[in-house]
């Protein structure tokens, strides 16, 4: 093809053309190129493609570790690469580059044709976009700790009365201990029979100061706001400890317990304390939905799934249940069927928010006016990427039902 032609059809490209012979010598470009590089056709045509492309300081002898021309050698057939380049000003400048082999006759390349376009700016919009969602995603996470302790504060607020209870009932028991302890030791003479009473007290005011030590304990550790730690732990152990704290939250609301835990479940990965959480929220509200119930019972179920190396847990009530068409909205932030004074409808999306992190699952089940059963599935390990994402909260019902 004649010269002028040649020029004419690569004027009329807008990507950037180079034509390169097998010793990496320009032999052509175009227009759009030379627009580009901020040079004339003088700066280019008979010199070596990678001091042109300012890579000057590789040498031919490993130019066959970054050139992207012995990659086409190499696999013989086209190659398609980003590179970052400089340009006259020394600026980095990102390049999508393909290079297309031209071949003789006798298989060998006659020359290379480079075709390449500049993606710089879509290059510097997605740092810019990634670098937002970075800084969102941190907001999201500020937000959604927030949530946790806000939630956390609430079912505080809950408990607060009953553990005032809780706590002043051994308190007063230990109290009446004492007094009858000095009483037994200002008698004249304490024989066998009094040391022995003297003892089974003390053996009393043990039991009930421990009672009370594991209550403020458990307190304590569910109303810190600390660091999310993984850890391996027993979903049993961890419902006896909530169960303790809500002791006298079901007494004094006259809830049975019933538990059906399987013995000897595997341990589990997650946030103890988050997870402490969940059951604390689930346990709070199946009080709230009997409170008008003739019939109070609460089970606790837990059994384990073998062939998805996970445990499941049910928390059935016989409450109020939940009207129909509002099953779909139950874990969305801020909806509630509450009256005002009884909270801000945060609670379950907390919830649904903890188990997504945790990479498990959570399904409800519910008739209106008989009850409600909430049935969770939670994995023996966990990617500690997924919780320290603290993911945003997320909305609707899961899919997933759970079952034995």
């Amino acid at each position: 093809m004649p010269q002028k032609e040649l020029q004419t059809i690569l004027s009329g490209i807008k990507d950037f053309v180079l034509i390169i012979s097998p010793e990496r010598e320009i032999l052509e470009t175009n227009a759009a190129f030379l627009k580009h590089m901020r040079c004339s056709r003088e700066d280019v045509i008979g010199r070596k493609c990678f001091e042109v492309l300012k890579e000057d300081k590789r040498k031919p002898s490993n130019c066959h570790n970054i050139c992207p021309l012995e990659e086409v050698i190499r696999n013989k057939r086209r190659c398609q690469i980003e590179l970052t380049r400089l340009d006259s000003d020394n600026k980095p400048r990102y390049t999508e580059l393909t290079i297309f082999p031209i071949w003789e006759k006798k298989g060998k390349i006659a020359k290379f044709i480079e075709i390449s376009r500049d993606i710089t700016k879509r290059k510097l919009d997605e740092a810019y976009l990634v670098k937002i969602v970075e800084e969102r995603t941190r907001q999201l996470k500020e937000t959604h700790e927030r949530l946790l302790h806000q939630d956390k504060m609430a079912s505080l607020g809950k408990l607060s009365s009953s553990v005032v209870h809780e706590i002043n009932n051994p308190v007063a028991g230990i109290l009446n201990l004492v007094i009858l302890s000095k009483r037994i030791l200002k008698e004249d003479t304490i024989d066998q029979k009094m040391i022995d009473l003297f003892l089974q007290y003390l053996e009393l005011m043990e039991t009930e100061t421990r009672r009370i030590s594991r209550i403020v304990s458990n307190l304590l550790v569910f109303a810190r706001q600390s660091k999310i730690e993984l850890t391996k732990f027993d979903v049993n152990d961890l419902i006896e400890q909530t169960l303790l704290l809500n002791s006298n939250l079901l007494k004094i609301s006259h809830i049975r317990i019933i538990e059906e835990l399987e013995h000897n479940l595997p341990l589990i990965s997650g946030s103890e304390d988050q997870l402490k959480q969940v059951l604390m929220n689930l346990i709070s509200n199946a009080v709230e939905s009997m409170s008008t119930s003739r019939t109070k019972y609460l089970t606790i179920k837990t059994f384990s799934k073998k062939n998805q190396k996970a445990i499941g847990l049910q928390i059935k009530d016989t409450g109020s249940g939940i009207q129909k068409g509002t099953e779909s909205k139950i874990f969305e932030p801020f909806f509630t069927t509450k009256k005002k004074s009884k909270g801000v409808g945060l609670g379950l999306s907390v919830v649904y928010g903890i188990i997504q992190e945790h990479g498990g699952k959570i399904y409800v089940d519910s008739v209106s006016g008989e009850g409600t059963c909430f049935s969770i599935t939670l994995y023996q390990e966990l990617d500690p990427q997924k919780i320290k994402s603290n993911l945003p909260l997320s909305t609707g019902t899961p899919p997933d039902k759970l079952t034995t």
